[in-house]
């Protein structure tokens, strides 16, 4: 199946799929978030104590690196809403869309830049300023 087919089958597929597609993905951004953010960086940081937060890391490697996996599919997901989101709202105003779409995948740029250059990676903010 060519690109050309798949890119023909996505716009011919019902807005209330997409919406449908799109929700499901949302969920799947707040579950990834909630465990990436909450359980993982919950149990490796401790605030104010580096030590105990890199020897958690290092106790528990394959958990911390569980949890920066888990926080790349949640920054996939939240890629591929706003996407669908675009999509679903072109109707509306194509414009308005397309500023919502741009603001959208720079805050995700923004995030995973922060990540990449944050260490543990997935720590909350409430951990890094207590």
């Amino acid at each position: 199946m060519g690109a050309d087919v798949m890119i023909e089958r996505i716009s011919e597929t019902s807005p209330r799929l997409k919406a449908r597609i799109t929700g499901a993905i949302y969920l799947l951004t707040i579950l990834t978030g909630i465990f990436a953010q909450g359980f993982v960086s919950g149990s490796l940081v401790k605030a104010g104590d580096a030590a105990a937060t890199a020897t958690n890391i290092l106790t528990h490697r394959g958990l911390f690196q569980l949890g920066f996996a888990v926080y790349l599919v949640e920054m996939a997901c939240q890629i591929a809403m706003t996407a669908l989101f675009y999509d679903l709202l072109k109707p509306a105003g194509r414009s308005v869309s397309l500023i919502a779409a741009f603001l959208g995948l720079t805050g995700c740029i923004s995030k995973l830049l922060a990540a990449s250059f944050s260490s543990p990676p997935c720590s909350s903010w409430e951990a890094r300023t207590t």
